[in-house]
């Protein structure tokens, strides 16, 4: 009776997990950020172009990021996107660096009660986009976040597949993606 509850526990807290966002069987993929951040050419406004699923970002679209350095060296993350109804949802985090070795090794959580998350910066032109990647391990299961930011609200062909293409070469399955919608009537309005 105690296996038939327990696999049925499972099963339910197997659903609620998959459903919010990337789950895998055992450990992280062992992707790399990248060796050099300069926070301050980071800093500023980015568009969502690409997301692995996250439960955190259900019913928007139209989602930005903004970033802003604060007086304790900390980054100020302020994330909003739009319903269609045209509500805008925003939450504000905080991020670092807890190693100044690895500046691109970030660290990110939006409440006080939430404890820090990844936020790898795998490659970054500062100009044109960025790729995040974040991981987190649970006894023989992984949850996976990835985004591509942007500048501007689209990117093109070419970097889309150069971005693909170093997540692929990391054992990452980009076919996760989701595309995120720009270009909505409500993403502009106020």
């Amino acid at each position: 009776m105690f296996t038939v509850t327990l696999c049925l526990l499972c099963s339910i807290l197997n659903v609620g997990v998959t459903h919010a966002q990337i789950v895998g069987i055992g450990k992280c993929p062992s992707v790399a950020a990248q060796k050099e951040l300069d926070v301050k050419e980071y800093l500023g406004d980015w568009y969502e172009i690409y997301k692995f699923k996250a439960n955190f970002e259900d019913g928007q679209e139209c989602i930005k990021a903004n970033y802003l350095l604060k007086e304790d060296k900390h980054i100020r993350v302020l994330n909003e996107g739009k319903t269609p109804n045209g509500e805008t949802i925003s939450i504000v985090g905080d991020g670092y660096a807890p190693d100044e070795s690895e500046p691109a090794k970030l660290l990110v959580k939006f409440s006080e009660a939430a404890p820090y998350g990844n936020y790898w910066v795998v490659d970054t032109d500062y100009k044109t986009y960025t790729l995040i990647y974040s991981c987190s391990e649970l006894v023989d299961i992984h949850f996976e976040f990835a985004w591509i930011l942007a500048r501007e609200k689209s990117i093109t062909e070419e970097i889309k597949n150069k971005l693909f293409q170093e997540l692929e070469d990391f054992k990452v399955n980009t076919k996760n993606f989701l595309k995120t919608d720009q270009t909505a009537s409500y993403c502009e309005a106020k």
